[in-house]
């Protein structure tokens, strides 16, 4: 009887302690509150634009988001983790990702919703004393670089030149033109801490070769890498950062003179189809490049960073010629700094050159961010975000236009 209690208590004991080395987390933010913005442009030729915007929307200060992730130890100073993360949309019936669901009568998006917005999903293996690989879909090391060094913390207020969010087209200050935020199909590698530096890597691939009956079939290629370090002293904080994408699309009639059968626009410099099939080669490199630093004065933590990014048609894409480039570049300074124990402000404010593709000159713009919050616990904060920008340009879209946003909200993470 004696020796049946001691066997069950030792399975319990080791049953425990396997469920203890395991974990899986379920966390979020909810970030909800007023927007408001106003838009002014002017073309060359004289064409003026306005446009004012007020909401109840999302996610000025931080993307609302809800993730699970969880980590087991296999022994040995070795561990498996995992995160999986959506997006999340609580003013929307699309509450993660987009959808064209409408409703029938107001011609509104209050119909439900569907799609799921993956930010991340990875798995990986994790050594200590050497570091960790992942794969799947990962934040670039350009964007945690930026997020680390960028004193608006990337929220989606305009404002930030090296995290833009919102712009006039060719304004250089559109979502999404300084640098690439995800890598899908992507392996990643980031070391542990030695001496202060901290290595990462990046390799992305996503390639298809397609062989058809009636034509040449061809290659539709996707794939980057990246390379970056960081240093921390003391209080100083230093990091830089380069990665590499190419695209290449060979279907079809490789070197043809005709880029699309049917119609196209261009959208930053790139050819985009609204119609009809690719009949000739796309080759498109994308380089870009980032140096930032931080210094925590105690008082204030003061951020600094450059950021340059060159888009390449490496083949003649009609109507750009091959060689063609967009390229745009961008510095920015700010500050942040607890004023009372539950009143953390920041101030940013940036300069850059954004050059388009066919023949647009270019475009020097500014911008910068003013924001607070308010603690009302570790996990809930009020903040309240006024950010603008300014372009100046005699390119043939844009020959100036301005920019401002403002929020104030409350933000919840869980």
């Amino acid at each position: 009887m004696k020796k049946s209690l001691f066997a069950l208590a030792a399975v319990t004991a080791f049953a425990g302690a396997a469920q203890a080395q395991s974990s899986v987390t379920v966390y979020g933010i909810l970030d909800v509150g007023y927007v408001g913005s106003n838009t002014k442009s002017t073309s060359n030729r004289g064409v003026q634009s306005k446009v004012q915007n007020s909401q109840f929307g999302s996610g000025s200060e931080s993307t609302s988001r809800l993730g699970f992730k969880g980590t087991e130890d296999l022994g040995g100073g070795t561990s498996a983790f995992f995160t999986v993360e959506m997006a999340l949309n609580p003013t929307s019936p699309e509450l993660s990702g987009a959808s064209t669901a409408k409703d029938s009568i107001q011609g509104t998006t209050n119909a439900d919703g569907t799609f799921v917005n993956n930010r991340q999903s990875f798995v990986g293996v994790k050594q200590k004393g050497i570091g960790q690989f992942a794969i799947g879909r990962q934040y670039t090391g350009v964007f945690n670089a930026v997020g680390a060094t960028n004193a608006t913390q990337n929220n989606n207020i305009t404002g930030s030149v090296l995290y833009p969010r919102t712009g006039v087209a060719g304004s250089g200050q559109e979502s999404g033109t300084a640098f690439t935020l995800r890598a899908s199909n992507a392996i990643t590698f980031q070391s542990d801490s030695f001496a202060g530096f901290r290595a990462n890597a990046l390799y992305a691939m996503n390639n298809t070769n397609r062989t058809q009956t009636a034509t040449a079939g061809g290659n539709t290629n996707w794939n980057g890498w990246g390379v970056g370090a960081d240093y921390t002293w003391k209080k100083l904080y230093v990091t830089a950062q380069y990665q590499s994408f190419k695209t290449l699309d060979t279907f079809a009639v490789p070197g043809a003179a005709t880029v699309y059968s049917g119609t196209s626009s261009v959208t930053s410099g790139v050819v985009v189809p609204t119609s009809g099939t690719i009949s000739t080669a796309s080759n498109l490199s994308d380089k870009q490049t980032y140096v930032g630093a931080t210094y925590d004065f105690g008082i204030l933590k003061a951020y600094a960073g450059w950021i340059g990014r060159k888009v390449q048609q490496d083949t003649a894409v009609a109507p750009i010629a091959a060689g063609e480039q967009v390229n745009r570049n961008a510095q920015q300074i700010g500050v942040r700094s607890f004023i009372t124990p539950k009143v953390e402000a920041w101030g940013a404010i940036g300069t850059g050159k954004y050059k388009g593709a066919v023949g647009d000159a270019t475009a020097n713009f500014t911008g910068w961010q003013l924001g607070s919050n308010y603690l009302l616990s570790k996990r809930t904060n009020l903040y309240a975000i006024y950010g603008q920008t300014n372009t100046s340009s005699t390119s043939n879209t844009v020959g100036s236009a301005a920019s401002n946003q403002y929020a104030v909200g409350v933000r919840h993470t869980f």
